[in-house]
């Protein structure tokens, strides 16, 4: 080989390394970017809350299984188009969004707890009959809890008909009867 090659060989190994970590670790790039996105559009008295429950959400997606991080990323994204959409109250929207990502990171992490180190410590056939059922438990609220916080985000956009102004411009009109 010549004295180019090696380098180069270095190099593009590196390059498909990078590659491969990146499409493996997708869904939780895309996450954080989401939940970065979500804690710069948080209200002021939200931000703490908003800022621990997107950490909570990043350690979830990297410690749970497969559709973990994906179903955050939905959520997330769910509930920044419903803040966007929201007129009346955006900040309640945007407080649906961080409670039902910190409950189902919770949840995530539970299952993941569960998986990785309760179900392989299980030696007692009484514990093993009973693994199956609550298995399909934690599997079934690992897939239709983030199919309820969509539902509330939903519900909080159709709670209130669409209005024609913002709510400090609509109180304003009603206060002063259209006079300027």
């Amino acid at each position: 080989m010549s004295d180019w090659t090696l380098p180069f060989l270095w190099i593009a190994n590196g390059l498909l390394a990078l590659l491969w970590l990146t499409v493996d670790h997708l869904w939780v790039i895309l996450l954080s970017g989401a939940l970065g996105y979500a804690v710069l559009q948080a209200p002021e008295n939200q931000l703490p809350w908003t800022l621990g429950v997107a950490a909570l959400s990043l350690v979830a997606g990297v410690a749970a299984p497969f559709p973990v991080a994906l179903l955050l990323l939905v959520m997330t994204l769910a509930g920044l188009v419903a803040k966007r959409l929201e007129r009346l109250n955006p900040q309640n929207t945007h407080w649906t969004l961080v409670r039902g990502l910190g409950l189902y990171s919770l949840i995530a992490l539970g299952y993941a707890a569960y998986r990785n180190w309760f179900v392989p410590a299980m030696s007692d056939p009484a514990l093993q009959q009973g693994q199956a059922y609550l298995s399909a438990i934690a599997s079934i609220a690992l897939y239709l809890f983030p199919l309820g916080v969509l539902a509330l985000l939903l519900q909080g956009l159709f709670v209130h008909p669409p209005v024609q102004g913002e709510a400090d411009e609509i109180i304003y009109h009603f206060r002063s009867r259209g006079k300027p």
